[in-house]
């Protein structure tokens, strides 16, 4: 078996003094511990890879007079008037300060609110500085949610310059979390950081550890605003470099590993294409029949396969995931398929249970609904080979799971999924094949370095009849007509999608403005149509039961976020709305509309875009308009990241690249890759598993903490 290395940040938490708990810090108490925790934070080291995900640039104070809307402004006033007003019966009520400078006033308004805390700010005649996104309503200009502070306060030099935004969290603010950093920044200041040799740091040019974390953090002056944010300076680039060297040695080391594995020889039907005019009641592309082709060659020569099947939305990579299941079971052997989500998981457990008898499936699912009764009763049969066809989520890498004769281990949606759970699945049989989809298009030469231990397949032709879904941009004057195309499809039993975007940093805000279209929109169609919500604050559970229920026509419209998950079939749905489309990856909105036209109509795509976009943000969100071709969108992708735009993508964890983070940094990433290689082909006898001078030296490298 690989014997693959984890827990990368190991030596960092054997450090005395970054390995305290977080009590230790000023002004965390039990509670903001469990706060805190609930995030995965329970360390100093923790705290210290918990890293901003947007920057604002408070360098320039602004007249109010000049200040645009929709653009982030810092302004500073004297107060006029200020208070809490309060709304008819039964309706919330607002909280209003009202400021001026020498050349124009500027209403800041709150919804939600801690009165006390806002009547320290109220007093006329003292100076407010204020940071927020301005907006014109009916001529005035208007700030909802201001960041505050009083001139002359201690905060405000906290408050101003490049101010790091972080993720979220649920009872702390972000003035108490950047004070904890603050704090521990400082005593990691005494401990010895570095864990990259010199020799390494030099040659490629990066900062030290200690430099990077403190000035990722805490951002010193002159530093571009626009580097910031597409997280490209010298010290993102550091921590970006430890976390690609971590999984690209793990890759590097699988690989060399697998050269010698010997896999289940399976023998290929001669007349396998003519059988599957039989179990398919339509023809296969020539790109599904090339890749089944590569693949049989795989199986038959004796050594474990680990093969790639990259295939744009609706190419037809299940299909080819269902052939090469029934060549190994027509050989004996059991195959287990490996999902994301239990959404997943279900859909394709009703797929191969639809198949032909005469495949040979003998499906099972395992997902972690399941009562631990029925789990037991169906491991004991899958121990005993009843069961040939296993379908389930990280279920399936449970230790109470064995199997009778694994061959085969199929992992849909690979981006989901790091190479530490490719390598327990290993574990579950005698060096299975492997076969790995995505329908994350990467570009090739992209591909061949994230994943180095995999020959790859790609089906870029699609199915006979497919239709490429409608794209369009529109902006706010179109709106009225967009919804009313929405209400007459969901008038003809068609499903719709409406997305709004996530914008990191802004994560409070964004949630208010998905559950208030989620409002809106439910006081237009309802009762008439059934309007369901879905983002990231539900539950496992709540959003798995959303999607069912969605993907089972129960609910006519959703609105949510990018939580939507990529691969789930909704053939009713044929229409998505999305809004701030700039705000987005161009892969990613390619992911989004796949959602749509899966079924026998049309899908249509309508692509909202903001009155300010500029220029170039208009130009990239057209490339969607104008190509239906994942490969070639993600090609314009990784050529314009330069442009600033926010990814939309989430951080990885142990284990996983952030595809956001190989798109900005490809040369980074080829980089890692090299410096692995030059370290394990230098001594070839540390890939082998039994090896601890290598898991020395991999537990020691830091990476980019889990979301």
């Amino acid at each position: 078996m690989i014997n693959v290395i984890r827990s990368p940040a190991t030596h960092l938490k054997e450090v005395p003094t970054l390995k305290r708990p977080l009590t230790v810090l000023k002004g965390i108490g039990p509670k903001r511990a469990q706060l805190l925790g609930r995030r995965g934070l329970h360390t100093l080291i923790d705290l210290l890879f918990f890293l901003p995900i947007r920057y604002e640039d408070r360098r320039r104070i602004s007249p109010i007079s000049e200040t645009r809307h929709d653009v982030p402004a810092l302004v500073r006033g004297m107060v006029i008037s200020g208070g809490e007003e309060r709304a008819f019966p039964g309706r919330r009520g607002l909280f209003r300060i009202i400021i001026q400078d020498e050349t124009a006033p500027l209403e800041l308004l709150w919804f939600n609110y801690r009165k006390a805390h806002l009547d320290g700010y109220t007093t006329k005649g003292q100076t407010l500085t204020a940071y927020g996104r301005i907006r014109l309503n009916r001529g005035k200009r208007q700030i909802i949610h201001p960041d505050i502070t009083l001139v002359g306060d201690a905060r405000e030099q906290v408050f101003l310059g490049y101010f790091p935004v972080y993720p979220a969290i649920k009872g702390i603010s972000g003035q108490v979390l950047r004070s904890l950093i603050s704090q521990t920044l400082a005593q990691g200041q005494e401990a010895n950081m570095e864990i990259l040799p010199e020799e390494t740091i030099r040659r490629l040019g990066l900062p030290r550890l200690g430099e990077a974390l403190g000035n990722v953090h805490f951002p010193p002056d002159g530093v571009s605003i626009d580097l910031l944010n597409q997280f490209k300076t010298k010290e993102h680039r550091r921590l970006t470099f430890d976390h690609f060297f971590y999984v690209m040695i793990n890759i590097v080391m699988r690989k060399m590993f697998s050269r010698e594995r010997t896999g289940p020889v399976v023998s290929v039907p001669k007349d396998l294409e003519d059988r599957l005019l039989n179990y398919f009641p339509f023809s296969l592309t020539r790109d599904q029949l090339r890749t089944i082709r590569e693949i049989a060659g795989d199986l038959a020569i004796g050594r474990s396969m680990n093969r790639l099947l990259q295939g744009d939305v609706g190419c037809g990579k299940t299909v080819v995931a269902a052939v090469t299941s029934h060549m190994v079971i027509h050989n004996n052997w059991q195959v287990a398929i490996m999902v994301p989500t239990q959404v997943l998981a279900q859909q394709h457990f009703a797929y191969f249970s639809s198949l032909p008898r005469s495949m040979g499936f003998r499906p099972v699912i395992l997902t972690g609904r399941l009562k631990w009764s029925d789990r037991l009763k169906r491991y004991e049969k899958i121990r005993n080979g009843e069961y040939n066809l296993i379908i389930g989520t990280q279920a399936l890498i449970q230790e109470g799971l064995s199997f009778a004769r694994l061959g085969l281990v199929v992992i849909d949606e690979q981006h989901r999924f790091g190479v530490r759970q490719r390598s327990l699945l290993d574990k579950k049989g005698e060096n299975p094949h492997l076969l790995v989809m995505t329908a994350t298009p990467i570009p090739r030469t992209l591909a061949m370095t994230v994943f180095a231990d995999l020959d790859i397949s790609v089906i870029k032709e699609y199915p006979k009849g497919h239709r490429p879904v409608e794209t369009f941009l529109a902006d706010a004057t179109q709106k009225r007509k967009v919804f009313n195309t929405l209400y007459q499809r969901l008038s003809k039993g068609e499903q719709g999608m409406v997305i709004c975007p996530v914008i990191e940093g802004s994560e409070e805000e964004d949630l208010k403005n998905v559950v208030e279209m989620h409002e809106r929109l439910t006081k237009l169609f309802e009762p008439r149509f059934r309007v369901g919500l879905i983002h990231g604050r539900l539950s496992t559970d709540q959003k798995d039961r959303v999607m069912e229920e969605f993907r089972g026509g129960r609910i006519d419209l959703l609105v949510g976020t990018t939580v939507i998950e990529v691969g789930v079939h909704a053939p009713g749905a044929t229409m998505m709305v999305i809004e701030h489309p700039e705000r987005f990856g161009l892969s990613q909105l390619h992911q989004l509309r796949g959602r749509v036209g899966r079924g026998s109509r049309r899908g249509l795509c309508v692509l909202m875009v903001s009155e300010d976009s500029s220029h170039e943000s208009l130009s990239r969100v057209k490339v969607l308009a104008d190509s239906n071709d994942g490969f070639e969108i993600a090609e314009r992708d990784l050529e314009m990241r330069g442009q600033g735009e926010l990814m939309g993508t989430r951080q990885a964890g142990a284990g996983e690249l952030d595809l956001g983070a190989v798109f900005r940094e490809p040369e980074l990433l080829t980089a890692a890759k090299e410096e692995a290689q030059c370290i394990l082909e230098s001594d070839p006898k540390l890939a082998l598993p039994e090896n601890h001078r290598l898991r020395k030296l991999i537990s020691t490298r830091s990476i980019f903490p889990t979301d």
